[in-house]
């Protein structure tokens, strides 16, 4: 097993895959937000939105900084560590490497283990600069606006990053998983995406608006990384604040959830390994 995870821990970092996700996630989590939304405080007329003004740049500041990147991740970053769990997975058929893979002596099990394994520790290393590339931004925007650096706690600092990991990983594991399924990339990104982006956001909405859907989006990956991220204290998007981002499970059932689909990607990933012919 340790020699599985030296090679897939090898593989990550000569291919692009890795540190081009993780490069694009962390200035999307820098320019939406951090940067957009203080382009909208400084065009904001200062005497007639003064509240709103004041509302939006106290989420720019440092004290908020875990908060506001967290803020990113039940829509957007989902779909931005799907697309990774893809790539890796998927990129093996499209190769045509799987076969050297599995004869290098680790079993099938032990490979996609590894490869998850892998995976996860590159979100949450993802999930890490994007937390540093945002308190860098609050500090850069305190200091145009002249204001105190009041820094985060170190609990919130480590909430903040435990749950934008458990969505990441989560998130990846779906993505690895779907890789295997369609045996490649193209199509696995596309019903991905198409998940991520679509179904999910109109089951969600439905039902807000038909009460027998309800017990359907408490089980949802989407909702169930909102409601970990509302319960940080991030506002909702009826508040102000990010797409996704709402209570519609609690802490603690978010959290099984999340974790319910991080085994539940693995274990599909590992069964069929183990169950096809990989010529």
């Amino acid at each position: 097993m340790i020699n599985a995870l030296s090679a897939e821990a090898l593989l990550l970092r000569r291919r692009p895959a890795a540190f081009v996700v993780g490069g694009v996630w962390v200035l999307l989590v820098v320019g939406f937000g951090f940067a957009v939304p203080y382009i909208v405080y400084a065009t904001l007329d200062p005497v007639k939105h003064a509240a709103d003004r004041a509302q939006l740049l106290d989420i720019l500041l440092p004290s908020a900084a875990g908060e506001t990147a967290a803020g990113s991740y039940p829509l957007f970053g989902g779909a931005i560590m799907l697309i990774l769990g893809v790539l890796i997975t998927g990129s093996e058929y499209r190769w045509g490497t799987w076969p050297a893979r599995l004869a290098q002596g680790p079993t099938r099990t032990q490979v996609v283990l590894a490869k998850t394994v892998a995976g996860a520790v590159a979100v949450v290393v993802i999930a890490a600069a994007a937390l540093v590339a945002a308190i860098v931004a609050s500090i850069v925007i305190a200091s145009v606006e002249g204001r105190p650096l009041t820094w985060p706690g170190p609990s919130e600092i480590a909430a903040s990053l435990g749950a934008t990991a458990l969505i990441s990983v989560a998130w990846m594991s779906v993505g690895a998983a779907l890789g295997v399924v369609f045996r490649g990339v193209g199509t696995a990104l596309g019903v991905g995406l198409l998940w991520t982006l679509g179904l999910e956001n109109a089951l969600s909405g439905l039902a807000g608006v038909v009460p027998a859907l309800e017990p359907v989006r408490t089980v949802l990956l989407g909702p169930a990384g909102g409601s970990l991220v509302a319960a940080l204290g991030v506002p909702s998007m009826g508040e102000g604040g990010s797409p996704g981002v709402a209570a519609y499970v609690t802490a603690p059932v978010a959290c099984l959830v999340l974790a319910v689909y991080t085994v539940a990607g693995v274990a599909l990933a590992t069964a069929l390994i183990r169950r096809r012919d990989i010529t």
